[in-house]
């Protein structure tokens, strides 16, 4: 049955498993929880509920997967037609807030569900993280909770770290810009994710506070996109790049010889 509930067609197996072998079959939280998981979760969820509803246990942990499964849909069915059994806890938000549809989860969590939605720092970092809409699920909490909002060093961490970085740290400075403090911890998630239109926001918008360390440079060599971030740092802020053993050993080993032809090009004497 919870191989059923996990399948992609999960609603047609387990249909025909209660119509053939109801008696036999037997809704575990293992199976509801696989249901809410499920990226068809609403239908599933709501075929158990119609067929056995009086067996289906909302728990805490079936309401982190149905939060976290990419469509906002089995959420809202779980709130309509159970809702004194759904908890919003923290854990619940963060897996909203880590859905590759988190805003539309998110929003519906503060819609209906507001006053028990906590804006805690590891929301705002698991928010700003989300590899697929981190800027617009950390712009709708900017809007609808900003008083709550307070940008510590592990959202501006999160940020730099994210793929889609810029536009998550453009939005930062946009937006908060007086509490978004570029520290070494930063600097250097911005040197390792390897996306040179981060570290290029943050030398255009506060490169008084970057400071260009030995670790920062190891960072940026050591990244499969070395070239471009190396390129950048020795453009803007050369004469603070220092070409040492380890940040050689850290651009021969990034899997892409570009950044080692660059160190030869441009800094031969050192290499």
């Amino acid at each position: 049955m919870v191989a059923a509930a996990r399948n992609y067609n999960s609603e047609e197996a387990i249909a025909l498993l209660l119509d053939r072998r109801g008696d036999e079959v037997q809704i575990t939280q293992e199976v509801v929880v696989a249901a809410a998981r499920n990226y068809n979760g609403k239908e599933v969820m709501a075929l158990l509920l119609n067929r056995r509803g009086d067996e289906v246990q909302i728990t805490q942990e079936v309401v982190v997967a149905a939060a976290g499964n990419g469509h906002k849909e089995t959420m809202v069915l779980l709130l309509d037609r159970r809702r004194d059994e759904v908890q919003i806890t923290q854990e619940v938000v963060v897996a909203a807030a880590r859905n590759y549809n988190g805003r539309e989860v998110m929003a519906l969590l503060l819609d209906r569900r507001g006053d028990e939605v906590q804006i805690t720092q590891e929301l705002m970092a698991a928010a700003i993280g989300n590899y697929f809409n981190g800027k617009d699920i950390m712009a709708l909490l900017l809007n609808r909770r900003g008083d709550e909002v307070q940008i510590t060093q592990k959202v501006v961490v999160a940020a730099a770290r994210n793929y889609n970085s810029k536009e998550a740290m453009a939005l930062l400075l946009n937006r908060c810009g007086d509490e978004v403090q570029i520290t070494q911890e930063v600097v250097l998630a911005a040197a390792r994710n390897g996306r040179k239109e981060t570290m290029a926001l943050l030398l255009d918008r506060r490169g008084d506070e970057v400071q260009i360390t030995q670790e920062v440079v190891v960072a940026a060599a050591r990244n499969y996109n070395g070239k471009e971030v190396m390129a950048l740092l020795l453009n803007r802020r050369g004469e603070e790049v220092q070409i040492t053993q380890e940040v050689v050993v850290a651009a021969a080993g990034n899997g892409r010889k570009e950044t080692i032809v660059l160190l030869l090009d441009r800094r031969r004497d050192e290499v």
